[in-house]
């Protein structure tokens, strides 16, 4: 099913015969992404129209910007702090017993200074300013929604029996019934003409990529495909790359194969796509009346493992739970992704500028 290759991880596949998998499995949504809990979301919420300290580091902090939001819950148990430095937020919670006061704010009973709190609820990081301006707020209330991930995009390309090269792939116009099926599988087919939700980069008024597109709500997230036979086709274009600018600038992307053709992990040439999901329908003599599928995973080797666990040589039953599976590991493989070298690299450029212009802004 797939060739192996140096640089890559192989997930699913084994030399045995296909065996039926339970995807029935405890705490399968455990860390998988859920877009109503960000970072935006929960300062907002417990932060911006409340009494609260925010400390900013100088922008040429040897470390790299840093800010720090720190308030005290309503009940007035606990200290919450969401703490954002270059490589990510971080979200602190500490009772309020354990803050401690200076000797002389204990001796004259005045309670522990904004910067006792500081040291508290953050030990690690000094050197802060404490920035009181009215407009600081919503200016890390913007920080935050600019990083905050609106909806999921993946590639979904069609590849029919024989096919081992990219360009074969990319310039398919027909389908099969059992791609149409899987597609009406994973998601609704949704028209693109007035689309108001999460589009990923699909034109929504002039119907440049295309009629229709393939939608779903999962988990609180929003899913938008780029499917390769949906997006326009250019006879003239022997590469297709217009389908590539699509699929080739997604992280993960779905391979569904026709046939026994072996797949190869360097087929998809593009430095964004890290992970492959390879997805092939079939059927049982024993079952003839349900669909089943086989699913491996391909993944760059800089991209660390995620869950689910996938099974050896698993066939799932075209269900509820294998959806729920499927998408728990499509989501995983974008959130695994992230971390990669390539990846990683971009995004922690992006928050560190963001601090940086918010440093500057605001620390004088």
């Amino acid at each position: 099913m797939i060739a192996p290759a140096v640089g890559y991880n192989i997930e699913g596949l084994g030399d045995g015969q296909p065996q039926l998998f339970d995807c029935n499995i405890p705490n399968l949504l455990d860390d998988v992404f859920d877009l109503s809990d960000n970072d935006s979301i929960y300062y907002r919420d417990n932060f911006l129209n409340q009494e609260h300290l925010n400390f900013l580091s100088i922008p040429t902090a040897p470390n790299g910007p840093i800010g720090i939001s720190i308030v005290q819950e309503k009940s007035g148990k606990n200290f919450l702090a969401l703490i954002r430095t270059s490589t990510g937020n971080q979200r602190i919670k500490i009772p309020v017993e354990n803050i401690k006061a200076s000797w002389w704010r204990r001796l004259f009973r005045t309670g522990p200074s904004p910067f006792d709190v500081l040291k508290s609820v953050a030990p690690n990081y000094s050197g802060l300013k404490l920035v009181t301006e009215p407009r600081l707020p919503q200016a890390l209330l913007n920080l935050e929604e600019k990083q905050t991930i609106k909806g999921f995009k993946f590639g979904i390309l069609y590849a029919q029996e024989g096919q081992n090269k990219e360009d074969e792939m990319f310039s398919n116009i027909h389908t099969s019934p059992e791609f149409e099926e899987f597609l009406d599988f994973i998601g609704e087919r949704v028209p693109l003409n007035g689309w108001t939700q999460f589009r990923a980069g699909l034109d929504v008024r002039t119907g440049t990529t295309g009629s229709h597109s393939i939608y779903q709500r999962w988990n609180n997230n929003e899913v938008m495909y780029h499917v390769s036979c949906m997006l326009p086709f250019n006879e003239k274009d022997k590469q297709q790359l217009e389908r590539k600018r699509h699929i080739g600038n997604d992280i993960v992307v779905i391979v569904f194969q026709d046939g026994d053709t072996i797949y190869r992990p360097t087929t998809i040439s593009s430095r964004q796509v890290h992970v492959v999901l390879l997805v092939k329908a079939t059927t049982l003599e024993s079952d003839p009346g349900q669909r089943y599928y086989r699913l491996s995973v391909v993944s760059k080797d800089t991209v660390p493992q995620f869950g689910p666990p996938m099974p050896q040589n698993g066939l799932f039953k075209k269900n509820q739970a294998f959806k729920d599976f499927f998408y728990a590991k499509l989501l995983n493989a974008e959130k695994a992704s992230y971390s990669a070298p390539i990846l990683g690299v971009k995004l922690s450029r992006t928050r560190v500028a963001l601090l940086k212009d918010v440093s500057e802004a605001f620390v004088k």
